[in-house]
């Protein structure tokens, strides 16, 4: 009799180890199934853009390579990060910005933009730059007119939050020889590049004035 008792509560313990072998199985059917299929994206050849394929100044022209300086140069000037560090470096004279300007450029930014960047850095503020138009009004004078777009994220840490479009305008004049330079500052262009350097500072482009308010072009 204890036999055969032993033997039904075995049974009856087996049962019920299937039936729930069964039910687990029902639910993970009815529930929703995710997966994760792996590819790798390919831009379309016509992207202006498209990674992975260089270019030599040569290919691209002097144009071209000219407005990318100015862009370049542009985003120097205007853009802030929440890094006091970023700033100091920059007022100091650390960076691509004072390389590409002259002395009085230089001046200028420090006294009439770098206060409002300093601002938005103690404010933990994000500021990017676009360049939306390049114009030279006279050629002998090398005179440009400089469009910009400043987009301002207000609120630290919040990208949900659309940012603020400023519209700008600047003038400048520069100086630009198509070309890479061998020395700059008496160094080696390669030297500088293996230690680092901004590859920017391999073009010979310096802006010499510029100014938040239209420059005189008979000066």
């Amino acid at each position: 009799m204890k036999k055969l008792i032993i033997f039904f509560a075995g049974l009856l313990l087996l049962m019920t180890m299937f039936a729930s072998l069964f039910l687990t199985g029902a639910i993970y059917d009815t529930s929703k199934k995710i997966t994760i299929e792996t590819f790798f994206f390919q831009p379309d050849d016509s992207f202006k853009r498209r990674p992975g394929v260089p270019a030599s100044p040569t290919d691209l022209g002097a144009d071209t390579v000219r407005n990318m300086l100015i862009s370049r140069y542009i985003t120097e000037l205007f853009y802030a990060i929440p890094d006091e560090k970023n700033i100091v470096d920059r007022m100091a004279g650390g960076t691509s910005l004072y390389k590409f300007s002259s002395d009085e450029a230089f001046d200028y930014w420090l006294q009439n933009i770098a206060p409002s960047i300093e601002t938005l850095t103690k404010q933990n503020k994000l500021r990017l730059v676009q360049l939306t138009g390049v114009e030279q009004t006279t050629i002998e004078k090398n005179y440009w007119i400089i469009d910009y777009d400043l987009i301002t994220w207000e609120k630290p840490n919040d990208m949900s939050i659309a940012p603020t479009v400023t519209h700008g305008k600047l003038y400048l004049r520069l100086v630009y020889q198509a070309g890479m330079l061998i020395t700059r500052d008496k160094k080696s262009v390669l030297d500088m590049l293996e230690a680092g350097t901004d590859p920017a500072a391999a073009f010979n482009f310096i802006v010499q004035t510029i100014s938040l308010t239209e420059i005189d072009e008979d000066l």
